[in-house]
């Protein structure tokens, strides 16, 4: 499609990337953002924010990409530094070019969809019913859902925003959806409950296997850089090391399914963010379209 826009509009679908090298995980995922974008053939435009900057900076470096035409899609690649106010900068995107879903405005319209005209959807959700059809799993009825957060979690406005919305919009009807603490003394009597339990844990391995339920559904989300060791075609090549808050392997026997921490959520999510932006485009395309004389 990217292609046939290149000759037929001479233009193609422009993504902005803003990002911090001084995050965990900063300087493996600004380069894979922007290669994997330049691979498919969008205009890329990269923003690497100095680390001593403030969110001055960065809202002004979010108006100016929200006035540029050719920008269809903005990125504002997470963690954030601890200075700034995640939910006030993700609020700065416009909503018509914010291809994750964060934005409060596109969250809203996915719990209450008409909520407005233009919305894009929530990448999180997406993803994980997409591996579910793929996988023809049937969410089980009346099952209990689970959803650990660190309570660091809890106190980012964006992350807690996103992750209960993420869960509302992927737990169906019939079931039910709690969310508990990782550090509350109470994980070892609800964890236990748990059909599907979802964890977002800046903690390695941190579920144990004797909180969970036999057949559970593991859905593991964050990930945690936790060294760099050479890679294996080019041993002079440091590669980031990866984990979840579950290891796979100590559930093994366990749980009915993992979804792991790295390789199982996040794939799923950048394709769609891909076509979200592509459909910003289009978007924009029309609307420019509507405008022109006969």
């Amino acid at each position: 499609e990217i292609a046939e826009w290149k000759k037929t509009v001479i233009q193609v679908p422009g993504i902005a990337f803003i990002g911090y090298m001084n995050v965990p995980l900063g300087k493996y995922n600004i380069p894979f953002h922007v290669k994997s974008a330049e691979a498919l053939g969008f205009k890329v435009y990269n923003t690497i924010m100095p680390d001593s900057s403030g969110e001055k900076e960065l809202l002004h470096v979010i108006d100016d990409l929200n006035r540029n035409p050719d920008v269809h899609a903005i990125e504002l690649l997470q963690p954030l530094p601890r200075w700034i106010n995640p939910l006030r900068a993700m609020s700065r995107i416009n909503p018509e070019k914010e291809a994750e879903g964060f934005h409060p405005e596109n969250m809203m319209q996915l719990l209450f969809p008409g909520y407005r005209d233009k919305s894009f959807t929530m990448c999180l959700p997406a993803a994980l019913n997409y591996i579910f059809n793929y996988y023809e799993h049937q969410v089980r009825r009346n099952s209990e859902w689970v959803m650990v957060l660190d309570q660091e979690f809890y106190e980012n406005p964006l992350v807690n925003m996103v992750s209960r919305t993420a869960l509302m919009a992927s737990v169906p009807s019939h079931s039910t959806l709690s969310v508990i603490s990782s550090a509350s003394s109470e994980l070892n009597r609800i964890l236990p409950r748990a059909d599907y339990l979802v964890v977002v844990s800046k903690q390695p391995d941190f579920i144990r296997p004797e909180w969970l339920k036999e057949g559970v559904g593991i859905i593991d989300i964050y990930s945690n850089l936790t060294g760099e060791v050479p890679a294996k075609n080019d041993p002079s090549k440091l590669i980031p090391e990866i984990k979840g808050g579950v290891n796979p392997e100590s559930v093994n026997g366990i749980a009915s399914f993992v979804v792991p921490v790295p390789g199982g959520l996040m794939p799923v999510v950048l394709a769609i963010m891909f076509r979200n932006v592509v459909k910003c485009f289009v978007q924009n395309l029309q609307s420019f379209q509507k405008t022109q004389p006969v």
